[in-house]
């Protein structure tokens, strides 16, 4: 029989190898918790994310890629815009999004701080809506032409959402 003498009895390797697997189980799940994108401070919902104390965009959003981070950054800059753009991936349907921003933005308080949207982070038809956006908008295009443009490009792969048009 094969196992560790203790206090006079044995302990079968079985029963060894499984408390092991369960001690590295949880340490997985700590780790998994700790580094996946938890706000730190258990009041964000699942989903989101509070944004940082020192203003930096959550890991999840920068180990996505530069396309995402700067779609992310054209939603929190550009509000003003993206509350106009309307997203065609079916996150209207299935998450209950009124507009392009709501993929990346969940809330923000009235003291300035941000709960991200972890959809936009994962999603190509999202992340190049909010790019195409902040393209015309450095142009200098006016909103009904960007709006014009993303139903154009966009509109024939999905619902879209029910995004108000812009009011110029």
């Amino acid at each position: 029989m094969s196992g560790q003498r203790t206090e006079g009895r044995w302990i079968p390797a079985a029963v060894i190898a499984t408390g092991a697997a369960g001690l590295v189980v949880v340490v997985g799940l700590v780790v998994l918790f700790a580094f996946a994108g938890g706000s730190g401070n258990g009041s964000a919902a699942p989903g989101v994310q509070n944004q940082g104390t020192d203003g930096a965009l959550p890991r999840y959003i920068t180990a996505a890629g530069a396309q995402v981070v700067l779609a992310y950054e054209f939603a929190l800059a550009r509000p003003d815009v993206m509350l106009w753009m309307p997203c065609y991936c079916g996150c209207g349907d299935h998450s209950g999004h009124e507009s392009g921003r709501d993929c990346f933005v969940k809330a923000t308080s009235s003291s300035g701080n941000i709960q991200f949207e972890d959809h936009g982070s994962a999603c190509d038809v999202c992340v190049n809506i909010a790019l195409r956006a902040r393209e015309m908008t450095s142009a200098g295009r006016p909103l009904s032409e960007i709006r014009a443009a993303v139903d154009l490009e966009f509109s024939d792969i999905g619902p879209g959402t029910d995004t108000p048009l812009p009011l110029e």
